[in-house]
């Protein structure tokens, strides 16, 4: 099976996100402005003709269901059913060692690096701790011997890729929207072991194994 671990927002705090990107509605018709550096890769794929605004409110942004957003530690590959039991041992042991924190949504980023085409929520708050996991995870894996992903972690989370047919104007007023949001504030309590069932095709499909329980607070 492939295995995946990552943190799951809760979903009241995914659905203010969402209500931000409701909140953005595409330009039916008009020149696209001269846009900021950040969106120059997006405009060298060439302006799309004019379209209906009912159309353009699907296509201008490719956004994942809410239930399958979710912000990526590390990917394991292929594992065998006892290879995962190892590993989820492993990484519920490590869990359990790590602080919980306190964080929230705010800010944005979009077409951050090379071949990135997606627009990110930022996190806020308590940032080392998140480092913490999100470092620690993949550290965890390789000692057994497990293949990780090992992209840099970053404590962003996806709420949609370009198109496209994805215009400047409405990328830039989306990154306007998320930079100017501050959601409510939350606690990351658990790291979640993901997979993709054996029938699952794509990015998709994917479903929560087992949410690992992050160390409780120590009181006074």
């Amino acid at each position: 099976m492939r295995l995946f671990a990552a943190i799951v927002p809760p979903r009241p705090v995914l659905e203010e996100v969402v209500a931000v990107l409701d909140s953005v509605r595409p330009e039916a018709t008009g020149p696209e402005p001269a846009p900021r550096p950040l969106l120059r890769r997006l405009v060298g794929r060439g302006a799309p003709p004019p379209r209906a605004a009912e159309s353009l409110v699907d296509r201008e942004l490719e956004r994942p269901p809410l239930e399958e957003m979710h912000i990526p530690l590390t990917s394991f590959g292929n594992v065998t059913l006892g290879d995962s039991v190892k590993l989820a041992n492993a990484l519920r042991r490590a869990a359990a060692s790590w602080p919980r924190a306190e964080v929230a949504f705010a800010g944005a980023a979009a077409l951050e690096f090379k071949g990135d085409e997606s627009v990110w929520a930022r996190l806020t708050g308590d940032l080392d701790a998140v480092t913490t996991i999100g470092r620690g995870v993949p550290q965890v894996v390789q000692r057994l011997g497990f293949f990780v992903d090992r992209r840099v972690f970053r404590p962003w989370l996806s709420v949609g890729t370009i198109t496209d047919e994805t215009t400047a104007p409405y990328l830039e007023r989306v990154v306007a929207a998320l930079d100017a949001f501050h959601g409510r504030t939350w606690t990351l309590e658990h790291v979640h072991l993901m997979r993709w069932p054996p029938e699952a095709t794509g990015a998709s499909g994917f479903e929560v194994m087992e949410p690992m329980p992050l160390a409780e607070a120590v009181g006074p």
